[in-house]
């Protein structure tokens, strides 16, 4: 009785390790599939040109409000790194919906379909989620 036990806590710690291991190899793909497929070079120098955007980006490093329009410290974002934004998004997402999504980005946009995508995002995503999404995306692709 006691080797299976043991074996079971084992078992239960390499599936916890390999579900770890395969959270963060997902979340790096995602952050360089958006930067090599959908952010262009022109696109990401422009993106870190903004004001608003450096704002943000500064002020995520330090305890300050994460934008002018936001009153939401980064302690209280409802998570901080690309792992928990990998999992939220595949909690609210299917990844047939995921893939549908990057495919369509990386061969651009329509305007109709820009729209879409506004919508099904902001009726499945809370703003202090989206929010957090933004803060964590653009100081992934700034700190690279």
């Amino acid at each position: 009785m006691k080797k299976v036990i043991i074996f079971i806590i084992i078992m239960l710690a390499i599936s916890y390790g390999g579900y770890r291991i395969l959270l963060t190899y997902a979340s790096d793909q995602l952050i360089d599939q958006v930067k090599s497929e959908v952010l262009d070079e022109e696109t990401l120098d422009a993106l870190m040109k903004d004001s608003d955007v450096a704002s943000m980006i500064d002020n995520y490093r330090g305890d300050l409000p994460i934008s002018q329009g936001s009153s939401i410290p980064k302690e209280d974002l409802p998570f901080t790194t690309k792992e928990d934004a990998t999992k939220l998004l595949v909690s609210k997402f299917s990844l047939g919906e995921i893939r549908d999504i990057t495919s369509k980005a990386s061969r651009g946009l329509t305007l109709e379909e820009q729209v879409e995508l506004e919508k099904k995002v902001l009726e499945r995503l809370t703003p202090e989620e989206i929010e957090a999404l933004l803060v964590v995306g653009l100081s992934e692709i700034a700190f690279e």
